[in-house]
């Protein structure tokens, strides 16, 4: 077997200095690619956001075309779970707090 003694080769200082460099190059790219993907996924989660408040209305207004019907569209507890759902999203955080720390007058 021949096995080498050899040392790896030192590099100088401009020469860590130019690989820092390229590195420091590559991170910044990098860091932008992330930054595009981490803004289109905000996207696409408000898109899949707006998207499913459409289809809790749909439901909603369907339940309420059919409501008279003998053959409903929807189950009235999956109706109802839409309905908190909505109201959920559309409720502005820290408002229902407010609301229960008003006194009621009577």
């Amino acid at each position: 077997m021949n096995v080498s003694t050899e040392q790896p080769q030192k590099l100088s200082y401009e020469e860590l200095n130019q690989a820092c460099a390229e590195m420091s190059q590559q991170i910044q790219q990098q860091d932008r690619y992330i930054q595009q993907m981490r803004r289109q996924m905000q996207e696409m989660n408000f898109m899949l956001q707006n998207k499913r408040m459409e289809y809790l209305f749909k439901v909603v207004e369907l339940a309420n075309n059919y409501k008279s019907s003998s053959y409903p569209c929807f189950d009235k507890l999956f109706v109802e779970e839409c309905l908190a759902e909505i109201q959920e999203s559309l409720t502005i955080p820290g408002q229902e707090e407010e609301k229960e720390e008003t006194p009621k007058e009577n």
